[in-house]
C-alpha cells in the first residue's frame, strides 16, 4: 500500500496567522511573499519549502521550529510515511 507523502500545512499557517490577528495581506507583507501564495498555502494548493517556512516564521514573529511544530500537529503520521515498508510476503 502506497502512503500519502503530502505535507498539509494550510490549517496551521491559517491558525498561526489568525492568532496574530493578521489578514493574508499583512502576513504576505511581513513575510515578503505574495498574498496569492499565502492563499495557496492555506488552501493546501502549494506546500511550503524550508525557505518559505523561514519567511513565514519571520512574518509571524516566531521561530521556524515553532511553525514546523504547529504544522506537525496537523500531520501526526507524516514521519511514519518515510519509514521503510516491511516485507509483507508470506
Amino acid at each position: 500500500m502506497k502512503k500519502d507523502k503530502t505535507l498539509y500545512a494550510g490549517e496551521a499557517i491559517r491558525r498561526l496567522r489568525e492568532a496574530q490577528g493578521m489578514i493574508q495581506e499583512e502576513l504576505a507583507h511581513y513575510s515578503k511573499l505574495d498574498r496569492s501564495f499565502i492563499s495557496d498555502l492555506e488552501r493546501n494548493v502549494k506546500t511550503p519549502s524550508l525557505s518559505t517556512i523561514f519567511k513565514l516564521a519571520k512574518g509571524l514573529k516566531m521561530e521556524p521550529e515553532e511553525v514546523v511544530k504547529e504544522i506537525k500537529k496537523d500531520n501526526p503520521d507524516f514521519d511514519s510515511n518515510f519509514e521503510k515498508e516491511k516485507d509483507r510476503s508470506p
